[in-house]
């Protein structure tokens, strides 16, 4: 059953499966030298994507069902904020949840970049408990984005539930998740362990014992703006530790159950592969070859 909805949902896809959509360009609020964000690509490329690039495919994707620039969006896992900023530069009110404050120097880093006076939008950042509702009422949004976020919630239907819950009948709900985690660098530790799989080989004991023997390079690059770039070393290897943690090695074909439960309409689904491993015969005996090779699931759902 699940094998045919999948199927009779690809069929439905707006774009082919591993192609990525080009960020629209709509007129923006206020407007941002062109110039100025393509020296920012080069120069800082972690900011550029968090702030610019990412923002323009969640636009993208959003607005093929919503009006952005009448729409309160709601960024869910906002982590420092960044998209949820450069979202704001489409949209009419933009807020963001998260578990943790990591956002707490959003606007301080946007105005080392574009100045104090940048005449960004503000947007609307707070912290939540994960055992709570989220505290919003229902259907309180048009829009909801979660970028690289449901592979580290501990309970994913509930999370749905509740997207669900505060999205307006007909609202839009933009959801990617890269990597998966049966895929090669699904631990999220490329960084640190580049061998593909490494993550399914070893039990999570092992695992962490070969983190806290890496070799971290922590050192700054002038101009990179990245949360992690000059963190003690051993503060880096708590946030990795905590990072394999957090991970609830949700499938695609759980991820397409829940939400269908949760009550969505799935308008797009699309998978792709973005690297070149072949699954070993060894993985392929526990694993089915298509979680393997499955690094990145794009979905846009209907409320």
């Amino acid at each position: 059953m699940l094998t045919r909805t999948l199927r009779r949902i690809k069929n439905r896809v707006l774009r082919a499966p591993g192609q990525r959509p080009e960020p629209r360009t709509a007129q923006t609020r206020p407007s941002i030298d062109q110039a100025l964000l393509d020296d920012l690509a080069k120069r800082d490329s972690w900011f550029h994507s968090h702030f610019a690039w990412a923002p323009g495919v969640v636009v993208d994707y959003l607005g093929r069902l919503v009006s952005l620039e009448s729409s309160k969006v709601l960024d869910f896992g906002c982590g420092e904020g960044l998209m949820a900023k450069g979202v704001a530069r489409f949209a009419r009110e933009v807020h963001g949840v998260d578990l943790t404050p990591r956002f707490w120097r959003l606007e301080q880093r946007v105005a080392e970049i574009f100045g104090e006076q940048n005449g960004l939008p503000p947007v609307n950042l707070r912290t939540v408990d994960a055992r709570e509702p989220l505290p919003y009422s229902d259907g309180a949004f048009d829009a909801v984005f979660a970028w690289s976020v449901f592979e580290h919630v501990d309970d994913v239907p509930r999370a749905l539930r509740e997207i669900h819950r505060v999205l307006r009948p007909g609202g839009a709900f933009f959801l990617i998740i890269n990597p998966l985690y049966y895929s090669a660098h699904g631990g999220h530790l490329w960084n640190v362990l580049d061998e593909p799989w490494i993550h399914l080989r070893l039990d999570e004991e092992e695992l962490l014992e070969r983190i806290r023997r890496a070799t971290l390079g922590t050192d700054v690059e002038e101009g990179n703006t990245a949360v992690f770039q000059g963190q003690d070393p051993e503060a880096f290897r708590k946030g990795l530790f905590n990072c394999v943690r957090s991970l609830n090695k949700l499938t695609l074909g759980r991820l397409v159950q829940d939400v269908r439960d949760a009550g969505f309409a799935t308008v797009a689904l699309e998978t792709k592969q973005t690297l070149p491993h072949q699954p070993p015969a060894d993985l392929l005996e526990r694993f089915s070859r298509d979680d393997l090779m499955t690094d990145e699931v794009t979905m846009l759902l209907s409320r």
